[in-house]
């Protein structure tokens, strides 16, 4: 067990790497961020590391720091009881606020970050003086896929360090996913309606040109993305789950072609939680590899089936029922 004083620096870190990363995508959008990122580029360019080097040091690396750090500060926390109750001012905010049937229950932080989230949306999109929107939307719906994955990790989970459980943080997921799908969309239509008033939508629809954007890549990334959006919805996920799983894979088509369609230097905005994904992955296929067996399985008038396992249910990830949801079957 670490001591007091050792998780108390944790959390220092872990606030300044969050805090680098938060002030970082505010000053994005502004004209001093651009004319000074310009600068920067252009000394990391003399250097060994070269603008690779400074686009993963100022967007992927304080993601990638937090997750670690974080992982570290779960494992050597102490383990608090369930039943204990948390209070001061976190009981306030954790406090259910908005009740609905589509949205689920709300609590005053998640409305907060929420409001949050939305004001920086507005305040990228002002900055830009809502010139060329079509392409400023693309470039929201790309801040949503910088965070679109991080609610989805359980082993390298951020959002746990906050104290929210991954069944809570997937709702954050379909926000985000629906939030992208959106502002892609809006992206594509408005850069096609330009086309079409220019008479270049044949010319520029199919290009695949050896620098610049590649229209033809982001057409395909678009239509991967919605198909998912819509195989996600409650009225197919619900009733053909098989759909919805197997087409959620298809995220490794759609990263590909958005980084065909943005290039390398917008993808390093999205490495962190790419990188997280496959690791959390990975963690989770090696964790579900030890096999258990069942002491005792019973089978009530109702058809539900109880089974009791040789080991803490807390620490059997949901993949290792795989077997015994196909014995059901």
């Amino acid at each position: 067990m670490a001591s007091p004083s050792f998780l108390v620096f944790l959390k220092f870190l872990m606030i300044l790497a969050s805090s680098a990363w938060v002030v970082i995508w505010i000053l994005k959008p502004t004209e001093v961020w651009t004319r000074k990122w310009k600068v920067a580029e252009d000394t990391a360019a003399t250097t060994v590391f070269g603008y690779h080097g400074l686009d993963f040091a100022v967007y992927t690396f304080p993601v990638l720091a937090l997750a670690i750090i974080g992982f570290i500060y779960l494992e050597l926390k102490p383990k608090e009881p369930r039943n204990r109750r948390v209070g001061g001012p976190l009981k306030v905010l954790s406090n259910p606020l908005i009740v609905n049937g589509y949205l689920g229950i709300l609590s005053a932080i998640e409305v907060l970050v929420a409001l949050l989230f939305i004001l920086f949306l507005v305040w990228t999109l002002w900055q830009f003086k809502f010139s060329r929107v079509a392409t400023r939307l693309g470039l929201l719906a790309e801040a949503c896929l910088v965070l679109l994955l991080l609610p989805v990790l359980r082993g390298l989970a951020i959002f746990q360090v906050l104290g929210i459980p991954f069944e809570a943080s997937v709702r954050y997921h379909v926000w985000l996913g629906t939030a992208m799908t959106l502002f892609a969309t809006l992206h594509g239509a408005g850069t096609l309606f330009i086309w079409g008033v220019k008479h270049q939508i044949q010319n520029e629809m199919w290009k695949w040109q050896k620098t610049g954007r590649i229209y033809i890549a982001g057409e395909i990334a678009l239509v991967t993305g919605i198909v998912i959006w819509i195989t996600s919805l409650p009225q197919i996920r619900r009733k053909q789950f098989e759909i919805f799983y197997y087409t959620h894979h298809l995220y490794m088509v759609f990263l590909v072609f958005f980084l065909f369609h943005c290039g390398d230097r917008h993808f390093y905005m999205v490495f962190p939680g790419v990188f997280l994904f496959v690791l959390d992955k990975l963690h989770r296929i090696i964790q579900s590899r030890p096999e258990t067996c069942i002491l005792l399985a019973h089978i009530f008038p109702c058809k539900a089936i109880e089974l009791v396992l040789p080991k803490d249910p807390s620490k059997v990830s949901i993949s290792s029922y795989k077997k015994i949801i196909k014995t059901q079957d």
